[in-house]
């Protein structure tokens, strides 16, 4: 019997209409990942999707999972872990946390988070313009505290003894940096539906992508860069799931390092990778 494993990649939008945040559903048979479905949901219906996954299930969601250390000396200043982190801005408005990164922001400038330092091609999630990323941040950390209660295992935070749902920090473009794919200009511009194309046929090639065309074409997935994103994120679920040690994780040699990303999140792309 085929060990058969739940992935799942989200393309997560703060954006105020709700119509932006795509998911791909698939499974991982060990040899074959089989892309299910692929669709926009609402911010409120991923959360109560998310909390019936099967328990082996791997996901990964893309927007930042915490915020630089020193925006958390005002923001959270009691926060130990980011978990803590989502426990206040549980209780926090959006306009709160616009101010104050506004406030931060004039006196230290747009900081990263320490772990994000390994990715040029990130934001720092204190980001105000194109993209705009404190609503994705702020409304990603609310989901977090939500799903949290229900039981989630959320590196770099210590697992749960009992088997949950894994939930990663992604981002697309680093994962297609890893793939020595095109991880700039395939969302905008005279080259993005080329780019596009071109990213969807490499990942089937390489991932043994199998998508049912009963639900969707390739036509329909390039023109859509959400789309797209979602699915490049359930391929991170899909390495996690073949092997955490694809990804470069915080230092267990180093204790402050692993606080640190314990508290301000850890973005999980993988190492490179050429198939």
């Amino acid at each position: 019997m085929i060990n058969e494993t739940p992935v799942y990649g989200v393309d997560f939008s703060g954006a105020k209409t709700d119509k932006n945040t795509w998911i791909a559903s698939g499974t991982y048979t060990g040899q074959n990942i089989n892309l299910d479905s692929v669709n926009p949901i609402t911010r409120r219906d991923l959360i109560s999707f998310l909390k019936i996954v099967p328990s082996h299930s791997v996901v990964s969601l893309d927007f930042p999972f915490s915020l630089p250390i020193d925006f958390l000396k005002s923001w959270a200043p009691q926060a130990i872990t980011m978990q803590d982190v989502w426990d206040v801005t549980a209780h926090k408005s959006l306009k709160d946390f616009i101010l104050a990164r506004d406030t931060f922001v004039e006196k230290h400038g747009e900081v990263k988070r320490k772990g994000d330092s390994h990715f040029p091609e990130s934001y720092s999630c204190l980001h105000k313009s194109n993209p705009n990323m404190l609503p994705m941040t702020y409304y990603g950390m609310q989901l977090l505290a939500e799903l949290h209660e229900t039981g989630f295992n959320t590196p770099p935070l210590t697992a749960s003894t009992t088997q949950c749902p894994t939930l990663l920090e992604a981002m697309p473009g680093a994962a297609l940096r890893a793939f020595d794919l095109p991880y700039k200009g395939y969302k905008n511009g005279s080259q993005a539906m080329f780019l596009r194309k071109l990213i969807l046929e490499k990942l089937m090639m390489r991932f043994n992508l199998i998508i049912s065309y009963d639900i969707l074409t390739s036509e329909i997935i390039i023109s859509n860069h959400d789309c797209l994103d979602s699915i490049i994120a359930m391929i991170v679920s899909v390495l996690w799931a073949e092997s955490p040690e694809l990804f470069l994780h915080p230092s267990n040699n180093d204790q402050t390092e692993v606080a640190r990303a314990q508290l301000e999140g850890w973005l999980y792309a993988p190492k490179r990778i050429n198939k």
